[in-house]
Protein backbone atom coordinates (compact mmCIF):
# COMPACT_ATOMS: atom_id res chain seq x y z
CA UNK A 1 0.00 0.00 0.00
CA UNK A 2 2.78 2.37 0.93
CA UNK A 3 4.67 1.38 -2.21
CA UNK A 4 1.62 2.09 -4.39
CA UNK A 5 1.10 5.51 -2.83
CA UNK A 6 4.78 6.34 -3.27
CA UNK A 7 4.67 5.29 -6.92
CA UNK A 8 1.65 7.49 -7.55
CA UNK A 9 3.36 10.41 -5.85
CA UNK A 10 6.51 9.95 -7.93
CA UNK A 11 4.45 9.73 -11.11
CA UNK A 12 2.72 13.00 -10.30
CA UNK A 13 6.05 14.61 -9.49
CA UNK A 14 7.62 13.39 -12.69
CA UNK A 15 4.77 14.61 -14.89
CA UNK A 16 5.65 18.06 -16.25
CA UNK A 17 3.07 20.75 -15.74
CA UNK A 18 1.71 22.45 -18.87
CA UNK A 19 3.97 25.10 -20.34
CA UNK A 20 1.21 27.69 -20.27
CA UNK A 21 -1.86 27.27 -18.14
CA UNK A 22 -5.08 29.07 -18.96
CA UNK A 23 -7.10 30.36 -15.99
CA UNK A 24 -9.21 27.18 -16.02
CA UNK A 25 -6.05 25.17 -15.30
CA UNK A 26 -5.58 26.80 -11.92
CA UNK A 27 -5.36 24.08 -9.34
CA UNK A 28 -7.80 24.04 -6.43
CA UNK A 29 -5.50 25.82 -3.98
CA UNK A 30 -4.60 28.56 -6.48
CA UNK A 31 -8.24 29.13 -7.44
CA UNK A 32 -9.26 29.34 -3.77
CA UNK A 33 -6.42 31.75 -3.03
CA UNK A 34 -7.38 34.04 -5.90
CA UNK A 35 -11.08 34.03 -5.03
CA UNK A 36 -10.27 34.87 -1.44
CA UNK A 37 -7.78 37.64 -2.15
CA UNK A 38 -9.89 39.24 -4.88
CA UNK A 39 -12.93 39.21 -2.57
CA UNK A 40 -10.98 40.81 0.30
CA UNK A 41 -9.46 43.38 -2.05
CA UNK A 42 -12.87 44.21 -3.50
CA UNK A 43 -14.46 44.60 -0.05
CA UNK A 44 -11.64 46.91 1.06
CA UNK A 45 -12.06 49.03 -2.06
CA UNK A 46 -15.83 49.31 -1.72
CA UNK A 47 -15.46 50.41 1.90
CA UNK A 48 -12.84 53.01 1.00
CA UNK A 49 -14.89 54.24 -1.96
CA UNK A 50 -17.88 54.75 0.34
CA UNK A 51 -15.80 56.63 2.91
CA UNK A 52 -14.24 58.93 0.31
CA UNK A 53 -17.59 59.51 -1.39
CA UNK A 54 -19.45 60.40 1.81
CA UNK A 55 -16.68 62.58 3.23
CA UNK A 56 -16.14 64.51 0.00
CA UNK A 57 -12.45 63.54 -0.12
CA UNK A 58 -12.85 61.67 -3.38
CA UNK A 59 -12.71 64.78 -5.53
CA UNK A 60 -9.74 66.09 -3.56
CA UNK A 61 -7.69 63.04 -4.53
CA UNK A 62 -8.87 63.18 -8.16
CA UNK A 63 -10.29 66.54 -9.29
CA UNK A 64 -10.82 65.17 -12.81
CA UNK A 65 -13.71 63.12 -11.41
CA UNK A 66 -15.79 66.23 -12.04
CA UNK A 67 -14.96 66.26 -15.76
CA UNK A 68 -15.66 62.56 -16.29
CA UNK A 69 -18.93 62.72 -14.35
CA UNK A 70 -20.23 65.88 -16.01
CA UNK A 71 -19.49 64.63 -19.52
CA UNK A 72 -20.85 61.15 -18.76
CA UNK A 73 -24.12 62.55 -17.41
CA UNK A 74 -24.53 64.77 -20.48
CA UNK A 75 -24.11 61.82 -22.86
CA UNK A 76 -26.52 59.72 -20.79
CA UNK A 77 -29.06 62.55 -21.03
CA UNK A 78 -28.45 62.76 -24.79
CA UNK A 79 -29.13 59.03 -25.17
CA UNK A 80 -32.32 59.28 -23.11
CA UNK A 81 -33.57 62.30 -25.08
CA UNK A 82 -33.27 64.79 -22.23
CA UNK A 83 -30.48 66.65 -24.04
CA UNK A 84 -30.87 67.58 -27.69
CA UNK A 85 -27.25 68.30 -28.54
CA UNK A 86 -24.49 65.71 -28.44
CA UNK A 87 -21.83 66.76 -25.87
CA UNK A 88 -18.97 68.55 -27.61
CA UNK A 89 -16.25 66.34 -26.14
CA UNK A 90 -17.47 63.31 -28.09
CA UNK A 91 -16.64 65.05 -31.37
CA UNK A 92 -12.95 65.53 -30.44
CA UNK A 93 -9.96 63.28 -31.18
CA UNK A 94 -9.06 62.75 -27.53
CA UNK A 95 -9.37 59.25 -25.99
CA UNK A 96 -13.03 58.76 -25.11
CA UNK A 97 -13.09 55.24 -23.68
CA UNK A 98 -13.53 56.22 -20.05
CA UNK A 99 -16.06 58.93 -20.91
CA UNK A 100 -18.18 56.21 -22.49
CA UNK A 101 -17.78 54.06 -19.37
CA UNK A 102 -19.22 56.94 -17.36
CA UNK A 103 -21.98 57.51 -19.89
CA UNK A 104 -23.14 53.89 -19.94
CA UNK A 105 -23.16 53.53 -16.16
CA UNK A 106 -24.96 56.86 -15.66
CA UNK A 107 -27.53 55.78 -18.27
CA UNK A 108 -28.07 52.46 -16.47
CA UNK A 109 -27.91 53.54 -12.81
CA UNK A 110 -28.73 57.24 -12.65
CA UNK A 111 -26.72 60.26 -11.61
CA UNK A 112 -24.68 58.80 -8.73
CA UNK A 113 -20.98 58.13 -9.29
CA UNK A 114 -20.94 55.32 -6.76
CA UNK A 115 -21.84 52.52 -9.24
CA UNK A 116 -18.89 53.60 -11.37
CA UNK A 117 -16.62 53.38 -8.36
CA UNK A 118 -17.95 49.90 -7.56
CA UNK A 119 -17.07 48.77 -11.09
CA UNK A 120 -13.62 50.35 -10.78
CA UNK A 121 -13.15 48.64 -7.42
CA UNK A 122 -13.86 45.27 -9.00
CA UNK A 123 -11.49 45.95 -11.93
CA UNK A 124 -8.77 46.93 -9.48
CA UNK A 125 -9.28 43.88 -7.28
CA UNK A 126 -9.49 41.50 -10.26
CA UNK A 127 -6.20 42.83 -11.68
CA UNK A 128 -4.37 40.83 -9.01
CA UNK A 129 -5.41 37.68 -10.89
CA UNK A 130 -3.19 38.58 -13.84
CA UNK A 131 -0.38 39.62 -11.53
CA UNK A 132 -0.57 36.14 -10.04
CA UNK A 133 -0.69 34.38 -13.42
CA UNK A 134 2.26 36.35 -14.78
CA UNK A 135 4.52 35.98 -11.77
CA UNK A 136 3.53 32.35 -11.16
CA UNK A 137 4.42 31.28 -14.69
CA UNK A 138 7.68 33.22 -14.63
CA UNK A 139 8.88 32.58 -11.09
CA UNK A 140 6.65 30.00 -9.40
CA UNK A 141 3.58 29.82 -7.21
CA UNK A 142 5.18 31.27 -4.08
CA UNK A 143 6.19 34.42 -5.96
CA UNK A 144 2.76 34.57 -7.61
CA UNK A 145 0.98 34.58 -4.27
CA UNK A 146 3.27 37.23 -2.81
CA UNK A 147 3.02 39.44 -5.89
CA UNK A 148 -0.77 39.15 -5.98
CA UNK A 149 -0.96 40.10 -2.29
CA UNK A 150 1.30 43.12 -2.86
CA UNK A 151 -0.75 44.38 -5.79
CA UNK A 152 -4.12 43.69 -4.16
CA UNK A 153 -3.33 45.84 -1.13
CA UNK A 154 -0.66 48.28 -2.33
CA UNK A 155 -1.88 51.73 -1.19
CA UNK A 156 -1.85 53.65 -4.48
CA UNK A 157 -3.28 50.72 -6.45
CA UNK A 158 -6.15 50.60 -3.96
CA UNK A 159 -6.65 54.37 -3.99
CA UNK A 160 -6.73 54.83 -7.76
CA UNK A 161 -9.26 52.01 -8.11
CA UNK A 162 -11.89 53.58 -5.84
CA UNK A 163 -12.15 56.92 -7.63
CA UNK A 164 -13.96 57.89 -10.82
CA UNK A 165 -10.79 57.98 -12.93
CA UNK A 166 -9.46 55.83 -15.76
CA UNK A 167 -6.15 54.73 -14.22
CA UNK A 168 -7.45 51.41 -12.90
CA UNK A 169 -8.60 50.40 -16.39
CA UNK A 170 -5.18 51.26 -17.80
CA UNK A 171 -3.41 49.14 -15.17
CA UNK A 172 -5.78 46.21 -15.80
CA UNK A 173 -5.32 46.34 -19.59
CA UNK A 174 -1.52 46.52 -19.34
CA UNK A 175 -1.50 43.43 -17.12
CA UNK A 176 -3.96 41.59 -19.39
CA UNK A 177 -1.87 42.40 -22.49
CA UNK A 178 1.28 41.21 -20.72
CA UNK A 179 -0.39 37.91 -19.78
CA UNK A 180 -1.63 37.29 -23.32
CA UNK A 181 1.81 38.16 -24.68
CA UNK A 182 3.42 35.57 -22.42
CA UNK A 183 0.91 32.97 -23.59
CA UNK A 184 1.66 33.62 -27.26
CA UNK A 185 5.44 33.64 -26.74
CA UNK A 186 5.35 30.28 -24.96
CA UNK A 187 2.74 28.48 -27.03
CA UNK A 188 1.13 30.24 -29.96
CA UNK A 189 -2.61 30.74 -29.70
CA UNK A 190 -4.60 32.72 -32.24
CA UNK A 191 -7.20 33.49 -29.60
CA UNK A 192 -4.56 34.96 -27.29
CA UNK A 193 -3.11 37.02 -30.14
CA UNK A 194 -6.51 38.45 -31.10
CA UNK A 195 -7.28 39.18 -27.43
CA UNK A 196 -3.99 41.01 -27.11
CA UNK A 197 -4.60 43.19 -30.17
CA UNK A 198 -8.15 44.03 -29.07
CA UNK A 199 -6.92 44.92 -25.58
CA UNK A 200 -4.26 47.22 -27.08
CA UNK A 201 -6.94 48.92 -29.16
CA UNK A 202 -9.16 49.38 -26.09
CA UNK A 203 -6.22 50.76 -24.10
CA UNK A 204 -5.62 53.36 -26.80
CA UNK A 205 -9.18 54.61 -26.22
CA UNK A 206 -8.24 55.30 -22.59
CA UNK A 207 -4.74 56.72 -23.07
CA UNK A 208 -3.72 56.97 -26.70
CA UNK A 209 -0.06 57.72 -26.00
CA UNK A 210 0.33 54.29 -24.38
CA UNK A 211 -0.49 52.46 -27.61
CA UNK A 212 3.11 52.13 -28.78
CA UNK A 213 4.31 51.47 -25.24
CA UNK A 214 2.18 48.32 -25.05
CA UNK A 215 2.11 47.39 -28.76
CA UNK A 216 5.83 47.28 -29.55
CA UNK A 217 7.05 45.01 -26.70
CA UNK A 218 4.84 42.01 -27.63
CA UNK A 219 5.98 42.17 -31.26
CA UNK A 220 9.62 42.22 -30.15
CA UNK A 221 8.96 39.39 -27.69
CA UNK A 222 7.28 37.28 -30.40
CA UNK A 223 10.14 37.90 -32.80
CA UNK A 224 12.92 36.60 -30.59
CA UNK A 225 10.74 34.12 -28.65
CA UNK A 226 12.19 30.64 -28.27
CA UNK A 227 15.14 29.63 -30.40
CA UNK A 228 13.44 26.39 -31.42
CA UNK A 229 10.57 28.25 -33.10
CA UNK A 230 12.25 31.04 -35.04
CA UNK A 231 10.08 30.57 -38.13
CA UNK A 232 6.90 30.56 -36.09
CA UNK A 233 8.11 33.56 -34.11
CA UNK A 234 8.65 35.56 -37.29
CA UNK A 235 5.18 34.71 -38.58
CA UNK A 236 3.53 35.60 -35.27
CA UNK A 237 5.44 38.88 -35.05
CA UNK A 238 4.46 39.70 -38.64
CA UNK A 239 0.78 38.91 -38.04
CA UNK A 240 0.76 40.84 -34.75
CA UNK A 241 2.40 43.84 -36.39
CA UNK A 242 -0.08 43.70 -39.26
CA UNK A 243 -3.07 43.56 -36.90
CA UNK A 244 -1.73 46.45 -34.86
CA UNK A 245 -1.15 48.45 -38.05
CA UNK A 246 -4.80 47.91 -38.99
CA UNK A 247 -5.81 49.19 -35.54
CA UNK A 248 -3.64 52.28 -36.00
CA UNK A 249 -5.10 53.05 -39.43
CA UNK A 250 -8.71 52.45 -38.43
CA UNK A 251 -8.60 54.37 -35.18
CA UNK A 252 -6.06 57.03 -36.24
CA UNK A 253 -4.46 56.51 -32.85
CA UNK A 254 -1.03 56.48 -34.48
CA UNK A 255 -1.26 60.17 -35.35
CA UNK A 256 -2.03 61.39 -31.84
CA UNK A 257 0.06 58.77 -30.02
CA UNK A 258 3.11 59.42 -32.18
CA UNK A 259 2.86 63.16 -31.69
CA UNK A 260 2.45 62.89 -27.93
CA UNK A 261 5.37 60.48 -27.49
CA UNK A 262 7.93 62.67 -29.30
CA UNK A 263 10.59 64.38 -27.21
CA UNK A 264 9.26 67.80 -28.20
CA UNK A 265 5.77 66.86 -27.04
CA UNK A 266 7.09 65.34 -23.80
CA UNK A 267 9.10 68.50 -23.12
CA UNK A 268 6.08 70.73 -23.66
CA UNK A 269 3.84 68.46 -21.57
CA UNK A 270 6.22 68.43 -18.61
CA UNK A 271 6.60 72.21 -18.72
CA UNK A 272 2.82 72.60 -18.75
CA UNK A 273 2.56 70.32 -15.71
CA UNK A 274 5.42 71.98 -13.82
CA UNK A 275 3.19 74.37 -11.91
CA UNK A 276 2.10 74.74 -8.31
CA UNK A 277 3.73 73.56 -5.12
CA UNK A 278 4.38 70.03 -6.45
CA UNK A 279 6.19 71.09 -9.60
CA UNK A 280 9.61 69.70 -10.45
CA UNK A 281 12.16 70.85 -13.00
CA UNK A 282 10.17 73.85 -14.19
CA UNK A 283 12.90 74.97 -16.60
CA UNK A 284 14.04 71.53 -17.77
CA UNK A 285 14.17 71.06 -21.55
CA UNK A 286 14.15 67.47 -22.85
CA UNK A 287 13.37 68.27 -26.48
CA UNK A 288 16.60 66.68 -27.79
CA UNK A 289 18.10 63.23 -27.10
CA UNK A 290 21.14 64.75 -25.37
CA UNK A 291 19.06 66.89 -23.02
CA UNK A 292 16.69 64.01 -22.31
CA UNK A 293 19.58 61.70 -21.39
CA UNK A 294 21.11 64.37 -19.17
CA UNK A 295 17.84 64.76 -17.22
CA UNK A 296 16.93 61.06 -17.15
CA UNK A 297 18.84 60.08 -13.94
CA UNK A 298 17.10 62.83 -11.96
CA UNK A 299 13.78 61.99 -13.58
CA UNK A 300 14.19 58.33 -12.61
CA UNK A 301 14.98 59.29 -9.04
CA UNK A 302 11.73 61.24 -8.86
CA UNK A 303 9.81 58.45 -10.60
CA UNK A 304 10.88 55.80 -8.10
CA UNK A 305 11.25 57.72 -4.85
CA UNK A 306 9.05 60.83 -4.85
CA UNK A 307 7.39 62.33 -2.98
CA UNK A 308 10.45 62.34 -0.75
CA UNK A 309 9.86 62.59 3.01
CA UNK A 310 10.85 66.26 3.05
CA UNK A 311 8.20 66.95 0.38
CA UNK A 312 5.37 65.79 2.68
CA UNK A 313 3.92 69.23 3.34
CA UNK A 314 0.17 68.58 3.24
CA UNK A 315 -2.42 66.08 4.46
CA UNK A 316 -2.88 64.69 0.95
CA UNK A 317 0.85 64.05 0.58
CA UNK A 318 0.92 62.44 4.01
CA UNK A 319 -1.19 59.60 2.59
CA UNK A 320 1.72 58.74 0.27
CA UNK A 321 4.30 58.37 3.07
CA UNK A 322 3.57 54.71 4.05
CA UNK A 323 3.77 53.65 0.40
CA UNK A 324 7.04 55.48 -0.17
CA UNK A 325 8.61 53.85 2.88
CA UNK A 326 7.47 50.47 1.52
CA UNK A 327 8.99 51.24 -1.87
CA UNK A 328 12.30 52.18 -0.23
CA UNK A 329 12.24 48.88 1.65
CA UNK A 330 11.41 46.82 -1.47
CA UNK A 331 13.88 48.50 -3.84
CA UNK A 332 16.75 46.02 -3.23
CA UNK A 333 14.36 43.12 -3.81
CA UNK A 334 13.10 44.74 -7.04
CA UNK A 335 16.67 45.05 -8.33
CA UNK A 336 17.42 41.46 -7.36
CA UNK A 337 14.27 40.21 -9.09
CA UNK A 338 14.93 42.16 -12.29
CA UNK A 339 18.51 40.88 -12.42
CA UNK A 340 17.29 37.30 -11.98
CA UNK A 341 14.65 37.73 -14.71
CA UNK A 342 17.22 39.11 -17.17
CA UNK A 343 19.70 36.35 -16.34
CA UNK A 344 17.39 33.34 -16.34
CA UNK A 345 13.99 34.29 -17.87
CA UNK A 346 14.99 36.92 -20.41
CA UNK A 347 13.06 35.70 -23.45
CA UNK A 348 9.85 35.06 -21.54
CA UNK A 349 10.08 38.18 -19.38
CA UNK A 350 11.17 40.45 -22.24
CA UNK A 351 7.72 41.88 -22.92
CA UNK A 352 7.23 42.77 -19.24
CA UNK A 353 10.73 44.24 -19.02
CA UNK A 354 10.15 46.36 -22.14
CA UNK A 355 6.72 47.62 -21.07
CA UNK A 356 8.02 48.47 -17.61
CA UNK A 357 11.06 50.26 -19.03
CA UNK A 358 9.07 52.26 -21.58
CA UNK A 359 6.52 53.34 -18.99
CA UNK A 360 9.26 54.27 -16.54
CA UNK A 361 11.35 56.29 -18.98
CA UNK A 362 8.33 58.03 -20.54
CA UNK A 363 6.96 59.21 -17.21
CA UNK A 364 10.39 59.98 -15.75
CA UNK A 365 11.01 62.34 -18.64
CA UNK A 366 7.51 63.69 -19.22
CA UNK A 367 6.16 64.42 -15.75
CA UNK A 368 6.62 67.89 -14.30
CA UNK A 369 4.48 67.45 -11.20
CA UNK A 370 5.11 65.12 -8.26
CA UNK A 371 1.40 64.50 -7.68
CA UNK A 372 0.76 63.48 -11.29
CA UNK A 373 3.90 61.36 -11.31
CA UNK A 374 2.75 59.55 -8.16
CA UNK A 375 -0.55 58.76 -9.86
CA UNK A 376 0.90 57.61 -13.19
CA UNK A 377 3.56 55.49 -11.50
CA UNK A 378 0.77 53.06 -10.63
CA UNK A 379 0.76 51.93 -14.27
CA UNK A 380 4.19 50.36 -13.80
CA UNK A 381 4.24 49.58 -10.08
CA UNK A 382 2.51 46.20 -10.49
CA UNK A 383 5.43 45.00 -12.62
CA UNK A 384 7.97 46.22 -10.09
CA UNK A 385 6.04 44.49 -7.30
CA UNK A 386 6.29 41.22 -9.25
CA UNK A 387 10.05 41.59 -9.39
CA UNK A 388 10.14 42.57 -5.71
CA UNK A 389 8.22 39.39 -4.84
CA UNK A 390 10.74 37.37 -6.85
CA UNK A 391 13.63 39.14 -5.14
CA UNK A 392 12.25 38.42 -1.68
CA UNK A 393 11.76 34.76 -2.56
CA UNK A 394 15.35 34.58 -3.84
CA UNK A 395 16.58 35.63 -0.40
CA UNK A 396 14.95 32.48 0.98
CA UNK A 397 15.73 29.92 -1.73
CA UNK A 398 18.51 31.41 -3.91
CA UNK A 399 16.63 29.90 -6.85
CA UNK A 400 13.10 30.00 -8.25
CA UNK A 401 11.38 26.95 -9.67
CA UNK A 402 8.63 28.20 -11.95
CA UNK A 403 5.48 26.17 -12.58
CA UNK A 404 6.37 25.10 -16.11
CA UNK A 405 8.01 22.32 -18.01
CA UNK A 406 11.76 22.40 -18.24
Amino acid sequence: MVSTTRSQTEAKTASPRPLVREPQFLDRDEAAFLKRIVLYGFMLRVLLAAVLEWTGWSARFAPDEVTYAATGRQMAQFWSGELLLRPWRFSTNQPLGYFYVNSVLFYLFGTSQFPIKIVNAFIGAFSARYVFLLSRDLFGTAVGRRAAFFCEFFPSLVLWSVLNIRDVWVVFLILFISWKSLQVVRSFSLGSLVSLVLAAAILSSFRDYLFYVVAIPPVVAFLIGRRSHLGRNFVVAFVAGLLLLVVVQQSRVGDTAGDRMSLEALSKARQDLATGGSSLGENVDISTPGRALAYLPLGLAYFFFSPFPWQITSVLKLFALPEMLLIYFLTPAMIRGIHFAIRTRFREALQILLVTSLLTVSYALGEGNVGTLYRHRAQAISMYLMFAAAGLELRKTRDLRSDRAA
